[in-house]
């Protein structure tokens, strides 16, 4: 038998077993860790991670009605304000431009940022994984986003708050 074919009459048999094993441990720790997120609003695993934003788009809804703008990451009273309102169990803390969002009911961190040249709009995202996100704007009312991550548009969709 000559070393190195790949045949089913004879070769490297061994070889081409363990290629096969390697690239479906690849495939299978990958299928298992990253989960997948459905672009529609009656994704059961979107409607989740969004509930865990409901609390915090309360508050800066809240906090515009009452100053006409979302509250400014760059501004410490602000950030207070918004950590004050969000009540025991949460946390804001500024990281760079953003302000990263904690709470005891919330899987992972949200990010916050608003522009202090476009103080009417501000946005509220989650990374879902390695690329994808779940992304809230305020402007014009509020509207969920879905960001796949593999370099096609944002998705809207419906869901509720």
């Amino acid at each position: 038998m000559a070393q190195g074919r790949l045949t089913p009459g004879g070769g490297d048999v061994p070889l081409l077993n363990r290629i096969w094993r390697v690239m479906a441990c690849l495939l299978l720790s990958a299928a298992v860790t990253a989960p997948t997120y459905g672009a529609s609003g009656a994704d059961p695993k979107l409607i989740a991670v969004a509930n865990e934003a409901r609390q915090v788009i309360a508050v800066v809804n809240w906090f515009y009605v009452r100053h006409r703008a979302c509250p400014q990451p760059s501004r410490a009273a602000e950030l207070a304000e918004l950590e004050g309102q969000l009540g025991d169990g949460f946390s804001v803390e500024l990281q760079g431009r953003f302000a990263a969002i904690r709470g005891i009911s919330m899987s992972a961190d949200w990010l916050y940022y608003t522009s202090p040249a476009h103080p009417e709009k501000c946005t509220l995202w989650r990374k879902l994984g390695w690329d994808p996100a779940l992304i809230w704007r305020r402007h014009n009312g509020g509207h969920w986003t879905f960001d796949p991550g593999d370099g096609t548009a944002e998705r809207p969709i419906k869901l509720a708050p």
